[in-house]
């Protein structure tokens, strides 16, 4: 995820030192930085990504609040509302969508392994996945996170605050995701066709 953001953070300082950027554009960059800044936020890439990975034409320049729209695409020729998630993100508001199968999700996933041992106690290679921001509906994603078994639980049980989150670090997840054939462009203008007959897995 950090070279996604430094990639979208890098196309925006250019726009920015070249006299280019809107108002709108540099208060995104300004507030992406400032969300960058605090390492005690271990979401702080996720809530950069959704910030910076926006049409040429929108004017948001902070981080959904809980609850609100994270984002909009268009689809059949009008804006819709759309998620965001990341690597290990929460998804108890998705399995409590009404009608998942007409809400979309934009999806990213970038991650290592982690380091292993041989028993002699030299370290294993470890394995990058990437996925590109991929767009789906809602039943697709968790369609393929139930094939993938990858959801885990966080939070404490005993204080009631616990929810269900994507595992962020499943190999087999990835590699699923990977295949799926639409990418996320926030410019371009999908239609009901294109999320049609997909095979998922």
């Amino acid at each position: 995820m950090k070279n996604k953001v430094a990639n979208l953070l890098r196309t925006l300082a250019n726009k920015i030192d070249g006299g280019n950027a809107t108002k709108t554009e540099v208060k995104r960059y300004n507030n992406a930085m400032r969300i960058l800044s605090n390492e005690a936020d271990s979401g702080r890439y996720g809530k950069a990504f959704e910030m910076l990975n926006v049409s040429d034409t929108a004017r948001k320049t902070y981080v959904a609040a809980q609850g609100k729209t994270d984002g909009y695409f268009y689809l059949d020729g009008k804006r819709k509302a759309v998620e965001y998630k990341t690597n290990g993100g929460r998804i108890g508001s998705l399995y409590r969508m009404t009608k998942p199968e007409t809400a979309y999700i934009v999806y990213s996933m970038d991650f290592e392994t982690r380091q292993t041992y041989r028993k002699d106690g030299t370290p294993r290679p470890t394995k990058h996945y990437q996925v590109a921001p991929i767009i789906l509906k809602v039943s697709d994603f968790l369609a393929i996170l139930e094939h993938c078994n990858a959801t885990k639980v966080i939070g404490h049980a005993d204080k009631g605050d616990s929810e269900v989150a994507v595992q962020g670090d499943s190999a087999k997840l990835a590699k699923c995701l990977a295949d799926y054939p639409i990418t996320f462009d926030p410019n371009y203008h999908y239609t009901s066709e294109d999320f049609e007959d997909l095979v998922l897995f």
